[in-house]
């Protein structure tokens, strides 16, 4: 991997772990087989003068292979729990690590009383919540979570409304996969009841242009670039312009799982591609995502 610095700090040194880049958005799909190779590429990180990296884990009580697999999008590679009940591997992925990987549950198979199963991942050692709108009409593809679990479209919004609820309550950072394009309306109102959670929707919202009004009017909302470095790369003056008119709001994010580490490094160097001023890309690969994570850093 190319070595990237960050402006006056040395890679490698103390100041640098605690001023280092931090990728706010990976995933897990990643088992105890894959224990070794977690840790060689974390160290790689480190020495790219990374800190901390982000992971989610998903968690599988009840389904079965073929519901649960429906709410997952079919190019996923899972090499971790068959069941994709996965939190505790990404735990001990995350002890292992010594906190450089930050773990966050999805709760996108959440079932049974929000607060009380959620304060139940927080004892585990869980740090953040994932968060995903997935209704029949949703960006990824995938089935609806009222359909896979057999409720309503008000129960599922119920249910939504309580994470965020308890994120805000709990200072926890949420990350929420979320699609303006669609649903803006839904998105506005999450904030306006609940205008102080520290919310990264990410991918830039899916659409830049519905979403900016929600970046406008909440200047406390975070957004990553996940899994569009071929967009970056595409349409470099756009994205540049979008994340310096953005530059207090937008967090480094990759989308990469944790046995693939290695490419997170592409999406700095994207970033060092699109010209960014230094003070920019300090902020969007270091000082927005310890603003968004808070205390969930160790």
């Amino acid at each position: 991997m190319k070595l990237l610095t960050l402006p006056g700090v040395e890679q490698g040194s103390a100041p640098a772990q605690a001023a280092g880049f931090i990728d706010v958005h990976l995933h897990c799909f990643t088992g105890s087989a894959w224990a070794q190779q977690v840790l060689e590429q974390s160290a790689e990180l480190r020495r790219q003068g990374f800190s901390h990296v982000v992971a989610i884990g998903m968690v599988n009580t009840r389904l079965s292979y073929d519901e649960v697999r429906t709410l997952i999008p079919g190019w996923v590679e899972n090499r971790g729990n068959p069941q994709y009940h996965e939190l505790d591997e990404l735990l001990e992925h995350a002890r292992r690590s010594e906190g450089f990987i930050i773990p966050l549950v999805d709760t996108r198979y959440l079932w049974g009383d929000v607060a009380s199963t959620l304060g139940g991942y927080l004892e585990q050692g869980v740090r953040g919540i994932k968060g995903i709108w997935l209704t029949d009409n949703n960006d990824i593809g995938v089935k609806g979570v009222p359909e896979t679990f057999g409720i309503t479209l008000e129960e599922y919004r119920r249910r939504e409304w309580e994470i965020f609820s308890y994120a805000q309550e709990n200072d926890l950072p949420l990350l929420y996969h979320m699609d303006a394009r669609e649903h803006a309306d839904t998105m506005a109102a999450m904030m306006q009841d609940f205008p102080r959670v520290r919310v990264n929707f990410p991918h830039f919202g899916i659409g830049r242009k519905p979403f900016s009004k929600i970046l406008d009017d909440h200047p406390g909302v975070y957004t990553d670039m996940a899994n569009l470095i071929s967009h970056l790369r595409k349409n470099p003056e756009s994205y540049r312009d979008f994340i310096i008119h953005y530059q207090d709001q937008v967090c480094l994010g990759s989308d990469a799982f944790l046995y693939d580490m290695g490419s997170i490094v592409q999406y700095l160097e994207a970033l060092r591609g699109l010209g960014l001023p230094e003070e920019v890309l300090h902020k969007v690969c270091s000082v927005n995502p310890r603003a968004f994570l808070g205390k969930a850093l160790p």
